[in-house]
């Protein structure tokens, strides 16, 4: 599935939009370049279980919990190096429950179960545009 966003806004109703159809446990794994969006999503997507504030980038606390209908987890892997880091936070363990959106998976696919989405925000032509393309 692809979509067309042009804002943030947009990005934010989509994500909101497909979280919907989503049912845990599910690993979500966001692609896309620094400022594509991807935190955004997340945003959104947490509205759609109850989550109205608080949803910010887990650069430096590699994890932030989410308290709503059910729980939802938001890494950010970007500073981490190799498997082990992943590992010793219970990533494994973690993802089993809920939903788990993942930032940055790239170095860590092999980590990821067989079944996750993963989801690649890129730039359109536009200053605000973002092309979104799901992929299950």
């Amino acid at each position: 599935m692809k979509y067309i966003s042009h804002s943030v806004q947009d990005t934010e109703e989509f994500a909101r939009e497909l979280a919907a159809k989503i049912t845990p446990p599910r690993v979500i794994c966001l692609s896309g370049d620094l400022g594509a969006g991807k935190t955004a999503f997340v945003r959104g997507f947490a509205r759609a279980f109850g989550v109205d504030k608080g949803v910010s980038s887990p650069t430096f606390t590699l994890m932030h919990r989410y308290d709503g209908s059910l729980s939802l987890k938001h890494y950010d892997l970007y500073r981490l190096s190799d498997f082990e880091e992943l590992l010793d936070i219970g990533f494994e363990e973690e993802t089993e429950s809920g939903i788990s959106l993942i930032e940055w998976p790239d170095g860590f696919m092999d980590l990821m179960p067989p079944d996750r989405m993963v989801i690649t925000i890129t730039r359109g032509d536009g200053d605000e545009d973002r092309i979104i393309e799901v992929n299950e």
